[in-house]
């Protein structure tokens, strides 16, 4: 699989990242979404506010690049575990979850092993816990539910924003995240 592909399904949801990262919000609050993947979700978005990232090595928008690759594997058990809902919020946010399947694609083809890593990481989204809160508890609590969505407004308005230039010069370095994945997979 070409670096050219890769870097080029990458660039859009890299450059929208903080209004994606609005659209997972909707998806943790969405009852027709199974709680397991509702979960998830919260706990993608807790990994994104508080850790350093999901590949080693790397900051800037390649940090973020490791947060976009695993919010798609996350998409993908929403999406197989509660497909109606999965299908009205592709409808909702089609630029988001409509080329799901073939980002996926390009992501094992172009990671290869080092797409375990990354998955290591989508496991432990679940038993996350941020401040004192846990993913579960944002599902189920109203209250930690509205700190989670002021949390990741107030990171975001922190200065989340990359625009076309940023991630276009730094997706030039993208190879530059595989040798972290390759150090973690052994």
């Amino acid at each position: 699989m070409s670096t050219e592909r890769f870097i080029e399904l990458m660039t859009p949801p890299l450059t929208r990242f903080g209004e994606d990262l609005n659209s997972v919000l909707r998806m943790v609050e969405d009852p027709e979404i199974d709680d397991q993947s509702r979960t998830a979700l919260a706990g993608a978005l807790m990994h994104v506010i508080s850790s350093s990232g999901a590949i080693p090595g790397v900051r800037g928008v390649l940090r973020h690049l490791g947060d976009v690759l695993c919010l798609r594997m996350v998409f993908e058990q929403l999406r197989e575990r509660s497909p109606e809902a999965f299908a009205k919020h592709a409808q909702q946010a089609p630029q988001l979850l409509g080329p799901l399947q073939e980002e996926l694609d390009v992501m094992e083809a172009y990671l290869g092993e080092r797409a375990k890593v990354l998955q290591r990481v989508v496991g432990k989204f679940p038993k996350l816990n941020h401040q004192g809160h846990s993913p579960a508890s944002c599902v189920t609590d109203t209250e930690a539910s509205t700190w989670l969505y002021d949390t990741v407004h107030e990171w975001l308005i922190d200065g989340l924003e990359f625009d076309e230039q940023d991630v276009a010069r730094e997706l030039k370095h993208v190879d530059d995240i595989l040798p972290g994945l390759e150090a973690k997979l052994r």
